[in-house]
Order: C-alpha cells, then sequence, then structure tokens
C-alpha cells in the first residue's frame, strides 16, 4: 500500500486543459481566451491555491489534418504566458468527424504534474476519439499510432489525474458515441462529465470542477482513515467488497456534517456509457457498443436514488443500500439533500453550491484512493 505525499502549506492544484482545436470549437477556444484572468482570480486570489496551468490543442492524425496532432504547452503558474499559449490556439480544419482525443490525453498524462497537487484535467471536445465505430471514421480500428483511449485513462487513474469531461453540444450528440466515451471518461478517473449547450458558461464549470475538486481532496486522508478503521475492525488487510466500504465512508463522514462545494449544472447522459467505462480497451468498447442496447434502467435508478435518500433521512446511524444503490456515478448525487435532477428544467446555467457531503463525492474520493494504490 502507498504513502500518499505530505501536502504542501497552499494547497496544490495543477489544471490542464485539453481541447479540439478544430472548424467546430472556434467558440469554446475564445470562451477560455476571454476568461483565463477571471479563472485565475477565482481560483488564486479568492481561493488560496498554488495554482499552475497547462494546455494541449488537438486535431487530428494525418491525412483527416495536416496541421499538427497536437500543440503542447507545458505547466505554468504566470498567467500572461498561459495568455500567450491560447493565443497560439485556433479553430481549423477536422477531417473525418472523430478526432485525436488519445493524442490530447495522452500528451496530459505525460506533463509535468507536481507530485503533491491535485491533478485535474479539463477535456473540452465535441467528438469522439478514432476507433468507436463511428461511420466514416478514418481510423476504425483506433489512432495510427496505437495510443488507445481507455489505456491512458486508466494511467491517469493511476496516476491520481481526475478527468473533467465537457461536452459541447448539440455537435457531440451527432455522433452515436461520442456522450458514452466523454462519460467514461470522466467516470474512470472518478471526475464528472458536464453537457455544455453554451461556450459562455465554460469558464464557470472549469472553475466550480476545480474548486469541487479540492474541497474533495481535503477529505481524502479521512475516507481513507475511515476505510482503514472499517477493514481493521472487520479483520481484512483489504477491501473485498468496496460497496460497503464506501457506504460505512460515507456515513462516518455525514455524521460529522461535512459541508462541501457542489457544481450544480446539466450533466451528460447515455445509457451506452457503461459499455465504454468497463472495458479496458477500444477493441472491447467497440464490441460492446456494437451490442444491441440493454432496456432503459433510468427508471430504477429513480427508484434507488428515493430509497437511498430514505435512509440517509434516518440518519448516520443506518442500515446500507444494496450494493447496486449507489455506485458512484454521474448519477447518482441523491444524497447531496435535493429533489432536483442534473439536467432538469430547473438548472440553469453553471452554479457551485455548499451543501452536505454527498454519496457520489465520498465515493469519487473512495475510486480515487484506490486506483491510486492508497486504499
Amino acid at each position: 500500500m502507498k504513502t500518499p505525499s505530505s501536502p504542501s502549506s497552499s494547497p496544490q492544484l495543477d489544471l490542464i486543459f485539453i481541447m479540439d482545436c478544430t472548424g467546430s470549437m472556434g467558440t469554446y477556444i475564445r470562451a477560455a481566451k476571454q476568461n483565463i484572468e477571471a479563472i485565475v482570480q477565482k481560483l488564486v486570489q479568492s481561493e488560496g491555491y498554488d495554482l499552475q496551468f497547462g494546455l494541449i490543442g488537438y486535431r487530428d492524425h494525418p491525412p483527416q489534418d495536416q496541421s499538427y496532432i497536437t500543440k503542447e504547452f507545458d505547466f505554468t503558474a504566470d498567467v500572461s504566458q498561459m495568455q500567450a499559449n491560447l493565443r497560439q490556439l485556433s479553430a481549423q480544419g477536422g477531417g473525418d468527424g472523430p478526432e485525436a482525443v488519445e493524442a490530447g490525453l495522452k500528451a496530459a498524462l505525460d506533463s509535468s504534474w507536481r507530485a503533491t497537487a491535485t491533478k485535474v484535467c479539463i477535456l473540452i471536445a465535441d467528438a469522439p476519439p478514432h476507433g468507436l465505430g463511428e461511420s466514416g471514421d478514418g481510423f476504425p480500428e483506433g489512432a495510427p499510432t496505437g495510443v488507445d483511449p481507455l489505456v491512458v485513462l486508466e494511467q491517469m487513474s493511476c496516476k491520481g489525474i481526475t478527468v473533467y469531461s465537457v461536452g459541447c453540444e448539440p455537435a457531440l450528440s451527432h455522433y452515436r458515441h461520442a456522450k458514452p466515451f466523454m462519460i467514461a471518461a470522466a467516470q474512470k478517473t472518478n471526475g464528472q462529465a458536464v453537457s455544455l449547450g453554451s461556450a459562455a458558461a465554460l469558464a464557470d464549470v472549469i472553475m466550480g470542477g476545480a474548486v469541487e475538486e479540492m474541497d474533495l481532496e481535503q477529505l481524502a486522508a479521512e475516507v481513507r482513515s475511515q476505510v482503514e478503521a472499517f477493514r481493521s475492525a472487520r479483520g481484512d488487510d483489504a477491501g473485498y467488497d468496496s460497496e460497503e466500504e464506501r457506504q460505512e465512508a460515507f456515513a462516518a463522514l455525514g455524521a460529522k456534517g461535512h459541508v462541501t462545494r457542489h457544481m450544480k449544472t446539466k450533466k451528460l447522459r447515455s445509457s451506452r456509457a457503461d459499455a465504454v467505462k468497463t472495458s479496458a480497451t477500444l477493441a472491447d468498447a467497440r464490441a460492446c457498443l456494437s451490442a444491441p442496447p440493454a432496456p432503459s434502467t433510468a427508471a430504477t435508478r429513480r427508484n434507488v436514488r428515493k430509497a437511498v435518500r430514505a435512509l440517509v433521512d434516518r440518519g448516520p446511524h443506518m442500515d446500507t443500500p444494496s450494493s447496486g444503490a449507489a455506485s458512484g456515478s454521474d448519477d447518482d448525487d441523491a444524497l447531496s439533500g435535493s429533489d432536483e435532477e442534473e439536467g432538469s428544467a430547473s438548472y440553469r446555467g453553471v452554479s457551485l453550491e455548499s451543501r452536505a457531503l454527498s454519496f457520489s463525492q465520498v465515493s469519487r474520493i473512495y475510486g480515487k484512493q484506490k486506483k491510486m494504490g492508497f486504499l
């Protein structure tokens, strides 16, 4: 079992943007350029983080695009340098539908992350990677370099890099498998998948996601301690029932009245996301996605959320929900105390709310600690 590094005096945040820079992404690139100072002011001056920015732009592999595959800018704490880096990105080209998403992810994985920093990657895209079975894909077996985005995502997760996927609509919905991939990218790395219909909200998503992730990082040691105490009482060295351990950690932390920030916005939804999330490789995902979809489980999820909320209302010393009750996916923020659904008509834009620690947040902390080898 690993031992986590000691945190620095100021909370360290390494934040990297991976941006699709093909022709359809002009408004999102402009929004990033226009709002970088506001993002820095919020995260450095208001929140007090020791912040570094990284930036990766990607297009596609030749012959689909002849300009470049990736443009990479390493981490910097200098906002003027970040502005200069963003000025070098523009929206052009693209070729076929899928893009070199895997190249952007690989460049992020290989960036010079600080060992003690909270590591957040914002993936901003409106198209899927190659190799998922989209019609007209110029590289139907995946990128010509052989880099598999699902393998890269697993490596990112083990390194503690959390992906926040920002799906740019309506273009993203024009593809059969783009939303499942974007959701799976977030879930595989214990992040969140956000649906944006306008570039105007991009800065709020970046700031909201970063702040929520930093709040959760502050509770990581406490989650580890609770899980280890539970294992010790049970006489086990390692967890064989991760669902039970998540429930125990949530009950213990909930009893202490922890309050965290929650980014409230419309989430990406897809009944096929699990087919990608549970796949180790593109070939596995392609096979799963080509199979007929399973019957919708939306009603089941709603019923489970109601049952879990009822248990929470009974107090922290409750019986735990069944193992399928809450998986920590983007559908499972039921324990936050709100009856609203992300994506409902009552959700307007992006907001950051302080409220009780939710089960999905605890589950994300737990999943990250497991992937990094701390549990």
